[in-house]
């Protein structure tokens, strides 16, 4: 014990004043990661006066060039993990959204972020195996307005209803996630979660054919999600709504094809277009 004590006091000689050195001693977040929201905060918290959606968009700028890292949360036993030097592109989101709502709130503090994203990204906020952390971007929507975080307004935005949407890839794709390959216990607990999700109608998408008409109604922080036609997954990518200066409705994404975080050349609609994997859009916006 007395050796922990002597531990913890030296790391929080060696980080910044108002950073508390819990987070950091559990693993949660590395002392780098600490380092650089210790700067982006400085940013935010200058523009506190700004709305949350627009310190999301400050946030995400100073997060181009972020190396992306696919997978960087597969970790035997699960744990939170949280990391502002890689990213995914849902990472990204959230860690924007939730350095947005500690700014607004007046707080720089590395565990409150930790907790943020603790509370989004998991069930209920507990961490209680794979199982526990929410892997389809539905449900993370779900949790996310159940806590007066955002709305989905697709449907508001004429969407038309995903009356197939279905979510089973996971049970049906068991090989491709080794913590819960060849473990009927955990793929239960899968099945179950999607069985759930599976439950509600009210799931909407912008097709990709209406998506330029519809772009003028998106704002800058809205979240984007790219909706999926491979069965039994709903959502494939996600990003931020950015309008760029040449007048393009674009975003800000974490991108696997340029490998960090960059706003995308192309616009939402020209993006969407260019896969067929996608067959339209859905639009979260923060409150």
């Amino acid at each position: 014990m007395k050796n922990l004590i002597i531990a913890l006091a030296c790391l929080a000689l060696v980080l910044p004043m108002n950073v508390s050195a819990q987070s950091v001693a559990q693993g949660n977040i590395s002392k780098e990661s600490v380092e650089k929201y210790s700067k982006i905060s400085k940013e935010l918290l200058a523009n506190r006066d700004k709305s949350v959606p627009e310190l999301m968009i400050i946030a995400a700028k100073q997060m181009l060039g972020t190396e992306y890292v696919a997978g960087s949360l597969e970790q035997v036993p699960e744990k939170l993990k949280v990391s502002l030097v890689e990213t995914d592109c849902i990472l990204f989101v959230e860690t924007c959204l939730a350095m947005a709502v500690n700014a607004k709130k007046g707080n720089d503090s590395p565990d409150s972020l930790c907790a943020f994203i603790q509370g989004t990204r998991y069930r209920n906020g507990v961490v209680d195996g794979y199982t526990s952390r929410i892997h389809y971007t539905s449900e993370w929507i779900r949790q996310g307005e159940a806590n007066g975080i955002f709305r989905e307004i697709t449907d508001v935005l004429s969407g038309e209803n995903l009356s197939g949407q279905r979510f089973s890839y996971m049970s049906e794709h068991t090989g491709a996630y080794k913590q819960i390959k060849d473990n009927p216990a955990e793929i239960a607990k899968i099945a179950k979660m999607e069985e759930s999700l599976n439950r509600y109608t009210d799931y909407y998408v912008i097709p990709k054919a209406d998506v330029k008409k519809m772009e003028h109604l998106l704002k800058d922080g809205d979240i984007l999600g790219f909706n999926s036609n491979v069965k039994g997954l709903d959502i494939a990518h996600v990003a931020l709504v950015y309008h760029k200066e040449n007048g393009e409705v674009g975003f800000i994404h974490a991108s696997q094809v340029d490998g960090k975080v960059v706003i995308d050349e192309k616009s939402i609609h020209d993006y969407v277009n260019s896969r067929k994997s996608n067959d339209g859009i859905r639009i979260i916006r923060v409150k």
